[in-house]
């Protein structure tokens, strides 16, 4: 039971820096990035994790895009005849000065979950992990110290019901007509003095 336990606490780290490695690879049809910028704030804040989906997106949908090397994450406002597209980002007053083509789209952003950015640029870092890693085992720890890994079955106490006692506890009177006598000599006590 406790190795299943500690399995469970290292498990879900390594789970969680797993999937972020399988998708930022490219293998499945979605990629994840980090937003590092507020120009999408309040929709997508900094530190929060974009899920893409590869060449699909539409008009007035938040989209991935490079630009210049950099990978962007705005809102596309429309598509020229030209196949050039125009972007802006939610926080920013005017639409963006570039016009990247269409090819440069990397995807539409189909999640965005807060602060799953962060941890999984912690995640990301060796040192981070480790960090993680150690602190599931150190609360595990503190847990089984506290009693809460004991599995020893507890013992059962068996009671007596009530009418058991009360009948052991009259079988065990002996009759008055035999008090005082033993093997047929009369043991009775002396008479207790009385005063006048």
């Amino acid at each position: 039971m406790k190795t299943a336990k500690v399995a469970l606490l290292l498990l879900v780290p390594l789970l969680a820096a797993t999937a972020f490695a399988v998708a930022a690879s490219g293998v499945l049809p979605y990629r994840v990035y980090v937003v590092h910028t507020g120009s999408m704030t309040p929709t997508i804040p900094t530190r929060s994790a974009v899920f893409v989906r590869d060449d699909v997106y539409h008009v007035g949908q938040v989209v991935t895009f490079t630009e210049h090397g950099m990978t962007v994450t705005h809102r596309l406002i429309a598509i020229g005849a030209d196949g050039r597209i125009t972007t802006k980002g939610d926080a920013n007053p005017t639409a963006d000065p570039w016009h990247v083509p269409k090819s440069q789209i990397i995807g539409g952003v189909v999640a965005a979950p807060r602060q799953v950015g962060y941890w999984l640029e912690y995640l990301k870092n060796p040192a981070g992990l480790a960090s993680v890693l150690l602190a599931c085992l150190v609360c595990w720890q503190i847990w089984s110290l506290a009693g809460g890994g004991s599995t020893a079955p507890a013992r059962r106490v068996r009671r007596v019901p009530r009418h058991r006692i009360q009948r052991s506890r009259h079988r065990t009177r002996t009759p008055r007509h035999r008090i005082g006598t033993h093997g047929g000599a009369d043991l009775a006590p002396d008479p207790v003095p009385t005063s006048t």
